[in-house]
C-alpha cells in the first residue's frame, strides 16, 4: 500500500482532499491532507512573512515527523510548487511526484509569474484592497465545475485568504526533485487555464514523466472524486 500526502493549493485548505482521501484509505492506503499554513482552519496563522518557503516547509515537516518513506506526492494548482520544494529537499523520501493540474516550477520564477499580467495585477489589487497588502481574497477562485449551486456556494463558503508572498516569492531548486523516479502531469481538460496544457504537452515528451487527462473543471478532487483516486492509485503502481 502507498503512502500518499495530497496537497491543496490556493484559497483552499486540506479540506478539498477528504472525498479522494476516503477513497484511498478504503483501498489500504494511508493518506495525508495537511494544511497550510494561513489557510484553511490554519488561516488565523497567517502573517505578512508567510511565504512559499513557509509552505514547502509545512509538507516536508509531514513526511519528516510522520517517517514516511516511498512517498506518494500529489499536488494540484499552487501545490505544483511546493511539492517540487518539498522534493527537491528529500528526493529519496519521494516514490511518485504528481502535479494535477497543477503550475510545473521554473527556478528563480514565482507563482505569478506563471499567470498572465493581467490575473498578477488583479492579485496584487486585491491584496492591497482588501487584505492589508499580503492577504488576497478567493474572489479570483478558478471555475470549480460543482453543477449545484448549493454545493457550489458550500464550497466557496469554506475558501480562505491566501498568503500573497507565498505567490511572489521565487523557487530554489537544486533539481534533486528531477531524481524521483515516477512523475506524472494530469490536465483537467474543461476550461483549461493558464499554462496547464503546456506542461501536460510537455512532460508527454520527458523521460521519467508520464502526461495524463481527467475530464474535469479546476477541482477533480472536489468535482469527480471516485475517478481522481482511481487515476493516482493507477499512476502510483
Amino acid at each position: 500500500m502507498a503512502n500518499f500526502v495530497l496537497v491543496h493549493g490556493t484559497w483552499v485548505g486540506g479540506w478539498i482532499w477528504r472525498d479522494v482521501a476516503e477513497r484511498l484509505r478504503a483501498k489500504g492506503h494511508l493518506v495525508f491532507t495537511p494544511t497550510m499554513t494561513g489557510l484553511g482552519e490554519r488561516e488565523h496563522l497567517v502573517t505578512p512573512k508567510t511565504n512559499l518557503d513557509t509552505h514547502i516547509q509545512d509538507i516536508a515537516a509531514v513526511v519528516s515527523t510522520e517517517r514516511l518513506d516511498d512517498v506518494v506526492l500529489v499536488g494540484t494548482s499552487y501545490a505544483g510548487l511546493v511539492i517540487s520544494g518539498v522534493a527537491d529537499r528529500v528526493p529519496g523520501k519521494i516514490a511518485t511526484l504528481i502535479y494535477l493540474n497543477a503550475a510545473l516550477p521554473a527556478n528563480g520564477k514565482c507563482m505569478l509569474d506563471t499567470v498572465s499580467a493581467e490575473r498578477r495585477a488583479a492579485v496584487q489589487k486585491l491584496a492591497d484592497d482588501e487584505g492589508d497588502g499580503y492577504r488576497v481574497s478567493s474572489k479570483l477562485v478558478l471555475d470549480t465545475g460543482i453543477e449545484d449551486e448549493t454545493a457550489r456556494q458550500i464550497f466557496l463558503s469554506r475558501t480562505s485568504a491566501h498568503p500573497l508572498p507565498s505567490l511572489l516569492q521565487p523557487i530554489q531548486l537544486t533539481g534533486k526533485y528531477l531524481y524521483v523516479k515516477r512523475k506524472a502531469y494530469v490536465l483537467a481538460t474543461k476550461k483549461i487555464s493558464h499554462h496547464f496544457k503546456e506542461y501536460h504537452d510537455w512532460a508527454s515528451k520527458q523521460p521519467g514523466w508520464t502526461a495524463h487527462e481527467i475530464p474535469t473543471h479546476h477541482y477533480p478532487m472536489a468535482t469527480a472524486p471516485d475517478v481522481t483516486a482511481d487515476l493516482l492509485m493507477k499512476i502510483s503502481g
